[in-house]
């Protein structure tokens, strides 16, 4: 059973602009994080012109707990340089079949 994490976002700025404030801040320690085995996959979508979801997979809550805590400060500097909004959903996620 994996356990996703869904962050919804607003920004204040064009999406274009979000995501290279993104490539400099966020993407090297989510790339650590997978390269480290805690975080198995993410995946950045663009919603509209100033919102998006960033979709992450891992293997157990423990991860993911590990994980929120490496990156809160990284998160906190985006949304302080973005005038980012964000609401945070995870649970549990078992396949059928």
């Amino acid at each position: 059973m994996s356990v996703m994490r869904v962050m919804v976002f607003e920004n204040t700025i064009p999406y274009s602009e979000g995501i290279k404030i993104f490539r400099k801040q966020a993407q090297p320690g989510l790339d650590a994080m997978k390269k480290a085995g805690v975080l198995k996959g993410y995946s950045l979508i663009q919603t509209g012109e100033y919102n998006g979801l960033l979709i992450t997979e891992f293997d157990t809550k423990a991860k993911m707990n590990k994980f929120v805590k490496a990156l809160s400060a990284v998160r906190r500097d985006v949304e302080a340089e973005t005038g980012q909004q964000s609401w945070i959903y995870s649970g549990q996620v078992k396949a059928s079949g």
